[in-house]
């Protein structure tokens, strides 16, 4: 694996779901599967098991960016307890959704950076 003289281009191309080595093929395909190898260059990324570093990035991203808005609406003085739980709860779903295979697509590059092997 030869790594990029840029290694932040790598975590980018792989934050859009790009290959971190040539930045035309796909890391992901559907969700969050990872493709065996890139379609463009062969880079094989099977030793590139992200495991739960994405689910925590996402929680710990989409925590810290509704809290304001639950502060904001315990301010206002609603009165309306399904307001007030449908709007976060919506917000997470969605931003959660947004987040996960581009931190899953991060975690990637970043093994691929530090050049992970597949455990023997």
């Amino acid at each position: 694996m030869t790594t990029p003289i840029n290694k932040k281009q790598a975590i980018t191309r792989g934050f859009f779901n790009k290959c971190p080595k040539c930045g035309v093929g796909k890391i992901l395909h559907g969700y969050i599967t990872p493709y065996k190898e890139c379609s463009n260059c062969g880079q094989d990324f099977t030793a590139l098991n992200s495991d739960d570093g994405p689910a925590w990035a996402t929680i710990l991203i989409s925590g810290h960016l509704t809290m304001p808005i639950i502060f904001l609406m315990l301010d206002m003085g609603l009165d309306n307890m399904w307001i007030e739980i449908s709007i976060p709860i919506t917000f997470i779903i969605g931003l959660s959704a947004l987040i996960l295979p581009r931190a899953k697509g991060v975690f990637m590059a970043i093994m691929w950076i530090m050049r992970v092997n597949k455990p023997t």
